[in-house]
């Protein structure tokens, strides 16, 4: 359908006879790729006897309507959208094996089996959220891919904040949070010897179209749509993400990056409860290092450094 899909997206009516030469196909493979769209959400216009018209998109997750207006060099190049995957990070993660390049993004309309931080399940239900990974290939030591997970935070923050307006805030490490409650989580993936990193991938499941969540996190989870009072488009928030994260990029190259994500930090100067291996101590979020630990002030004044894989950090007065 992605070859048909193209044909149409700059609204002109295109003759199937012109499609079935320029793809190879027979008009009849034609007629059904279109009939096949119409199913999935598309307005497509039968126009005499001169072709097929694009009126309208639905909100769905399609290479073409990605790429259309993408805006990129680099990130999203190429995108492979999935109806369904039980998880778009271990797609990728065998697609960087296999070769794939720096900046390939993969996603899918449903996730069957979503992983958050420290094993934790992540819901992603059909048509309602925004599943994807992103390959990077980063030139860095492997002591500096915890940077690469603040950058991703603060690329799919300013993304989300582009789109909606909504005051996109980062929970350390990357969780982002929408007036106190999880819209989004990250997780990254790499492999990696002593000396240097093959790749990461970077996962994130965006809560878009999500109207009511489960009992257990009602009071801690939102989505862009609950937010917004009105739906948000999920192809618009993943172009959003991609040309932030070539932002960030740039930021990191430049070494500006710390500071802005301090502005979008919603954990730095919060009283914090931090809930480590054999321990639990609280503490206001003082300041994150440029290695993406988070060094925390007890209330002896001791200074306390809190790696993100270890911990799990919650706000005293609320979910951040």
């Amino acid at each position: 359908m992605d070859e048909i899909l193209t044909a149409l997206l700059p609204g002109e009516v295109v003759s199937g006879e012109k499609m079935s030469e320029s793809l190879g196909i027979t008009r009849t493979a034609v007629w059904k790729k279109v009939t096949a769209l119409r199913e999935r959400g598309f307005e497509i216009e039968s126009v005499g006897r001169k072709g097929y018209r694009l009126i309208r998109s639905p909100d769905v997750l399609m290479a073409p309507l990605i790429s259309a207006g993408l805006g990129t060099k680099w990130a999203g190049h190429p995108v492979i959208c999935h109806e369904c995957v039980d998880s778009t990070n271990r797609v990728l993660k065998q697609m960087a094996i296999n070769g794939a390049g720096h900046g390939t993004l993969v996603l899918a309309n449903e996730q069957t089996g979503g992983r958050g931080r420290r094993g934790r399940g992540w819901l992603t239900p059909k048509d309602t959220s925004i599943a994807m990974s992103l390959l990077l290939r980063p030139e860095i030591p492997p002591a500096r891919v915890a940077l690469l997970s603040l950058a991703a935070s603060v690329a799919v923050a300013k993304g989300i904040e582009q789109v909606t307006g909504l005051p996109a805030r980062i929970k350390w490490p990357n969780d982002i949070v929408v007036n106190g409650k999880k819209v989004c989580g990250i997780l990254l993936e790499m492999e990696a010897n002593e000396q240097s990193v093959s790749y990461v991938v970077a996962g994130a499941g965006i809560n878009v179209h999500i109207l009511e969540f489960p009992e257990e996190i009602r009071e801690t989870a939102t989505s862009l749509d609950l937010e917004c009072g009105h739906p948000v488009s999920r192809v618009k928030t993943v172009q959003a993400v991609m040309r932030a994260a070539e932002e960030t990029e740039q930021m990191l190259r430049q070494g500006t990056f710390m500071s802005v994500y301090e502005q979008y930090s919603a954990t730095m100067g919060r009283p914090v409860s931090v809930q480590a291996v054999g321990e639990t101590f609280t503490g206001t979020a003082e300041r994150i290092k440029e290695d993406g630990v988070l060094v925390v002030r007890t209330a002896s004044g001791e200074l306390r450094e809190v790696m993100a894989g270890d911990v799990s950090v919650r706000g005293l007065m609320g979910y951040v």
